[in-house]
């Protein structure tokens, strides 16, 4: 048995469905050949709308009560506030936060001022590796709006996937099950958060990009030719 186990190994993912290029590879590279644009979109901070015990019971809510009771706050937003150089030092510091770099790169004093003040003003920070309920409603709508229906959705390498219709997922209140990958019916187009990370890539053709990136207002930024994971602290091994 044992001779058995160590011969069987997953096959290679499928890259329409999964990002699997390491943390310093480059994105673009990866997808070449599958998918022309990349667009890397940020976490929001979230802010209760009307309050702010919104923020206590927000683990407790579903979805839509998310969706109705928050609002996004943007990463420029927050840099402004908290006086960061650039939004690099924001992804930097949220890092930190989660213990996802080593010790010579993270950024302490960085990762207790977002701490501090998230705590003060009772705002939550960005979750990592997975799109917020509000910007998963906000997406999904938009997507049904451009004339998506029947799309997949699954686990981070995609080793489990589930065929869902856009129109019966928004009218529910849950997920019926961790909706971490979305991508489309034939394959056309991809929404995958990276581990660990406090953002997710949006791919497929430039036009499609585009669209769902200004109707969702999301911000962010296109990938180049040699952008990574690590894109925010580059000159180090974040690992």
């Amino acid at each position: 048995m044992d001779e058995l186990d160590e011969s069987v190994l997953l096959p290679e993912g499928h890259r329409y469905a999964m990002f699997g290029g390491g943390d310093d590879y480059p994105i673009k590279t990866y997808y070449e050949g599958v998918f022309e644009t990349v667009f890397i979109a940020f976490h929001p901070f979230l802010a209760p709308i009307d309050h702010s015990a919104a923020v206590e019971c927000y683990a407790a809510l579903d979805k839509n009560e998310v969706e109705q009771q928050f609002r996004a706050v943007t990463w420029e937003e927050m840099r402004r506030r908290l006086g960061f150089r650039d939004v690099s030092s924001i992804d930097h510091a949220l890092r930190t936060m989660i213990r996802a770099l080593k010790p010579h790169a993270e950024d302490r004093a960085g990762a207790n001022r977002i701490i501090e003040y998230c705590e003060r003003e009772n705002v939550l920070p960005p979750g990592e590796g997975e799109l917020s309920d509000l910007q998963k409603n906000q997406v999904l709508r938009v997507l049904l709006e451009m004339g998506e229906g029947w799309i997949w959705t699954g686990d981070e390498f995609c080793t489990e996937r589930h065929l869902i219709h856009l129109s019966e997922t928004l009218a529910a209140d849950t997920w019926g099950m961790q909706h971490r990958t979305f991508f489309g019916y034939q394959h056309e187009w991809l929404i995958v958060p990276p581990w660990d990370s406090h953002f997710t890539l949006f791919c497929g053709n430039r036009a499609l990009i585009e669209q769902v990136v200004e109707r969702c207002e999301l911000e962010g930024f296109y990938c180049d030719a040699e952008t990574t994971i690590n894109w925010s602290l580059s000159e180090h091994k974040l690992r």
